[in-house]
């Protein structure tokens, strides 16, 4: 699957919608607990887009499925 990029606001509600925890979502580093209650962490500067390869990095660490986050996405469109 291919990934679109994503702004910073995208970013940070994905983060919201799936992790158990998350700490520092207002700044460009967030450190928290994924839904399978592994750690992760991700950088993400405000003022740039995170790119595809980035996107599927933090899909991959947030332990969803393509099809998890293509349902996600679409939701989001509307």
């Amino acid at each position: 699957m291919r990934y679109p990029s994503l702004t910073f606001r995208q970013w940070q509600a994905l983060v919201r919608h799936f992790a158990k925890e998350a700490r520092g979502l207002g700044g460009p580093v967030v450190v928290g607990v994924n839904r399978l209650g592994r750690p992760f962490t991700a950088h993400f500067h405000p003022a740039r887009r995170l790119k595809p390869g980035q996107v599927a990095r933090l899909v991959k660490r947030l332990g969803l499925t393509p099809e998890e986050f293509r349902e996600w996405y679409a939701g989001r469109k509307r």
